[in-house]
């Protein structure tokens, strides 16, 4: 399909919107997100311009850390990404207008709007929480088939897996509706989002103003519009670009010295980091964006990556077996990958900065 064709692909008694996997799943609001975006290359330097920095809190109450964006606990990114056109809609006035969120689901889907919603994963047998837990977390609903009587959705389900599976309409509507029995926190305050792909966008590409965010993230520079969002009432408590791995040191130090478990999603966040910035450098080195970039620096980078990617799976032996000498391994491995990323954009940053030739 042409990138720039946003029908929906229908076929008789069915309609299913463009997805591609996402380049990040840590969290969905990035996961749903970049599941269309990854499929429009179109929309890939806006990606590519915007995963870079990142954020965590270091009094490990709370363990988040993420990618920032201005309105970092709003949790949107979406609303910062002009390829995607935004509507909210108070779930009272889906129950209240149509006669069910399936009819709601294929009037919007047929429409080209993506539908992003909170619905109670006891009801949802896709899930490990299923008949277990009343508990809400927000789906992605990208498609339906009328003859199955199924919609196509997308979330972490099981063990902490981002996928795209197959829900029946009536387990659906039931999850939907049931939503009033769970205890946890709306972080979509009861809204309904639905997305839509902006092909009429033009995107500026500017890659010295990438190359000036990885210098921000290396220097751990503290966002331009923190304190303008945010208010500064907690600055004092994050830690911001390369801070993050002292972070990391601290967390695995206290959790071990209480044998508790570790939250394994500020690794994953790491991983994340290192894979979308070898598909960066990728990009760039694709695209010709910079000349003094070259394949050496993609493999070493590349390297880093595989390096951030075992740092995951230690943690998650870590959690299952407490063993004290694990701890040292991820002490070793989070240190390691740290002196290896800032020797690499400490003299990679220098190397592209290079001033480029006044031609006459």
């Amino acid at each position: 399909m042409n990138e720039k064709l946003k029908n929906t692909t229908q076929t008789l008694g069915s309609g299913i919107l463009p997805v591609s996997y996402p380049m990040i799943t840590t969290y969905t609001q990035h996961a749903h997100l970049l599941s269309i975006l990854t499929h429009y290359e179109c929309a890939h330097p806006w990606i590519f311009s915007n995963y870079i920095q990142l954020f965590i809190n270091k009094d490990y109450k709370h363990n988040w850390g993420d990618f920032y964006f201005p309105l970092t606990y709003e949790l949107r990114p979406s609303d910062a990404c002009k390829w995607i056109t935004t509507q909210k809609i108070h779930r009272d006035t889906v129950t209240a207008k149509w006669d069910s969120v399936i009819h709601f689901i294929i009037e919007n889907i047929n429409a080209n709007h993506y539908i992003h919603t909170m619905v109670n994963y006891f009801n949802v047998p896709l899930s490990d929480r299923y008949h277990r837990l009343h508990l809400h977390h927000d789906i992605f609903v990208y498609g339906y088939d009328l003859n199955r009587e199924i919609l196509y959705v997308s979330d972490f389900f099981k063990n902490g897996v981002y996928s795209q599976a197959e829900i029946s309409f009536a387990d659906f509507n039931l999850a939907f509706n049931t939503n009033h029995l769970t205890t946890n926190h709306d972080y979509l305050r009861e809204m309904v989002y639905l997305y839509t792909f902006n092909d009429q966008y033009q995107d500026k590409f500017s890659a010295d103003t990438l190359v000036n965010s990885i210098r921000n993230y290396f220097t751990k520079k503290t966002p331009e519009y923190w304190e303008m969002f945010n208010y500064g009432g907690d600055r004092d408590n994050l830690d911001f670009g390369m801070q993050i791995y002292t972070t990391l040191f601290n967390y695995v130090k206290e959790t071990s010295e209480n044998k508790s478990k570790l939250d394994i999603r500020p690794f994953h966040l790491l991983y994340d980091h290192k894979k979308i910035m070898t598909l960066r450098l990728k990009y760039l080195y694709d695209n010709r964006h910079l000349i003094h970039l070259n394949q050496e620096h993609i493999d070493e980078f590349t390297a880093i990556e595989v390096k951030a990617k075992i740092l995951v799976n230690v943690a998650f032996k870590y959690n299952l077996t407490r063993d004290m000498s694990i701890s040292e391994s991820l002490y070793r491995l989070i240190t390691n990958i740290e002196n290896e990323e800032s020797i690499f954009l400490e003299r990679w940053l220098k190397k592209v900065s290079i001033p480029k030739p006044v031609v006459f």
